[in-house]
């Protein structure tokens, strides 16, 4: 900025002394009988084209030196932009590792449980709260299995509203169509989904 503001008094400078220059051409020659000879006529055809060519020079500084600071802000701004980059992989990798440890307790929490409620809804959790992107399609599979075996005795004996949230959790849960054993885990998935929206609708006594 400092450079910029710089050139422009230069430009100006120039300029004001080019028109200097003419003022004084011209009253020399208006103290001489108001006569413009050929010498007077070229020095002032010469102070014009000065004028043109510093004014040419003097945007083209100008205009190179905020092409300058554009790049300098551009640049800055592809720094800033990989810097974020980083730290959302980072965070993004960072939050997948927490999702498998929990999936991984939740499921280990299961084996353990005091009753068969607890353990279906520990599997559950399991299921929905793991990031099946970096999961294993065995793993997976062997949790719905576990789950649907407890829940063919948990779900008739659960409340409206606990089914109504279970179907609820299990519909946000996102199975990658790559992971191994696809088809069986979403025949389990949408089994247990028919299951609990069945029981859900049917009134209670």
């Amino acid at each position: 900025m400092k450079d910029k503001n710089k050139n422009i008094i230069i430009v100006v400078t120039c300029i004001a002394t080019a028109l200097i220059c003419i003022v004084l051409t011209f009253w020399g020659n208006w103290k001489n009988d108001g006569i413009l000879t050929t010498d007077a006529f070229m020095a002032v055809l010469a102070t014009f084209i000065g004028i043109c060519a510093t004014l040419i020079v003097g945007v083209q500084i100008v205009s190179f030196i905020e092409l300058k600071e554009v790049r300098t802000q551009m640049k800055a701004i592809q720094e800033e932009r990989k810097l974020l980059n980083k730290q959302q992989e980072y965070f993004s990798k960072t939050i997948s590792n927490t999702r498998v440890i929990m999936g991984n307790a939740l499921a280990l929490s299961a084996l353990t449980a005091p009753n068969e409620i607890v353990a279906f809804e520990s599997y559950m959790s399991s299921i929905v709260v793991h990031d099946w992107r970096v999961g294993n399609g065995d793993v997976l599979l062997s949790r719905y299995q576990k789950l649907s075996e407890v829940a063919k005795s948990v779900i008739p004996t659960y409340g409206a509203e606990l089914k109504k949230k279970a179907c609820s959790d299990l519909s946000l849960l996102t199975v990658p169509t790559s992971i191994e054993h696809y088809n069986e885990i979403m025949a389990l998935h949408h089994q247990l989904l028919l299951e609990l929206s069945t029981n859900n609708s049917q009134p209670t006594e």
